[in-house]
């Protein structure tokens, strides 16, 4: 039977991470440890784990070495690759949608009891920091962001960010989180002071002029 595993931390998404951390903080025999950790990297079931070779399973063993060493702290490029859309890894709090800080409020307000609903949420975290990008005339573009693409975004995510890249950027969400999400608050609401100005001021224009006759 042959098995093909990740040999690097490059290799794992954040899907295959986030049902990976259970089973590296658990306390298992050596031996249980390699099947839960086999059937995770692999998507098969533990049964069929359990029937390769003891030659296979010292092989595997030694190709798992790199799930003792750390993950990167330093995140080598701000605009990346994941799947075939680019990103971006920038705050701008005022690109936001109010529903993303909603949802980050829930998660951070959720770590408080339990640090690991920001690994569990990871994905979802990270779209709110990373953005996707096109290059048209030579030059990086944002993409306006709705609901639909923010759902993509969070699958692609899930599906095909390395944690090379992603933990890096959770990390620096993590440490900076209080700071962040009150200048994301700040800027939501100037900017609803603005659009509640804006509407003020169109709809004085209205009453000043022809729309105010009868």
């Amino acid at each position: 039977m042959k098995i093909t595993i990740p040999t690097k931390w490059e290799d794992v998404t954040i899907g295959k991470y986030i049902n990976l951390r259970p089973v590296l903080n658990s306390e298992l025999t050596p031996i249980n440890r390699v099947i839960n950790i086999l059937a995770v990297l692999t998507g098969q079931k533990k049964e069929v784990i359990k029937n390769i070779s003891l030659d296979q399973y010292q092989s595997i063993k030694e190709k798992m070495s790199f799930l003792e060493t750390e993950l990167p702290r330093e995140l080598k490029n701000n605009k990346f690759k994941i799947g075939d859309k680019w990103y971006k890894f920038e705050l701008k709090a005022q690109n936001l949608i109010f529903a993303e800080y909603i949802n980050i409020m829930e998660i951070l307000q959720s770590a408080k009891d339990d640090q690991e609903a920001i690994f569990n949420n990871l994905h979802r975290i990270l779209t709110t920091i990373c953005r996707p990008i096109k290059k048209r005339f030579f030059m990086w573009h944002n993409i306006k962001m709705d609901a639909e693409l923010i759902r993509e975004t969070q699958q692609n995510f899930f599906d095909n960010m390395p944690m090379t890249i992603a933990y890096p950027i959770g990390v620096f969400f993590y440490t900076h989180s209080e700071t962040l999400t009150e200048i994301i608050k700040t800027c939501l609401m100037e900017e609803a002071e603005r659009l509640k100005r804006e509407t003020e001021t169109e709809i004085a224009s209205i009453k000043g002029g022809d729309g105010g006759k009868h």
